[in-house]
C-alpha cells in the first residue's frame, strides 16, 4: 500500500504512466512485428531481440528485482 507522505509513493504515482506506456509501447510493436515477419531481415529481428532484452533488464534493475 502506498502512503502519500513517503516519497517514494510519489516517485511511482509519478513514473507509473510512463512504465505501463512503455510496456504497452513494446508489446505494439511486437504485434507488429510479428505480423510483417516476412518484410524483417535476420539482424533487423536480432537487434529488436537485444533492444527489448535491455529494457526488460533496466526495467528489472530500477524495479529492484536484480541485484545491483
Amino acid at each position: 500500500m502506498l502512503r502519500l507522505t513517503d516519497i517514494w509513493s510519489w516517485w511511482v504515482i509519478l513514473w507509473a504512466p510512463l512504465f505501463i506506456l512503455a510496456i504497452g509501447s513494446a508489446v505494439r510493436e511486437w504485434l507488429l512485428t510479428v505480423r510483417s515477419q516476412w518484410h524483417a531481415s535476420l539482424m533487423e529481428w536480432v537487434l529488436l531481440v537485444v533492444a527489448h532484452l535491455a529494457f526488460a533488464a533496466s526495467l528489472a534493475l530500477v524495479l529492484g528485482l536484480l541485484p545491483r
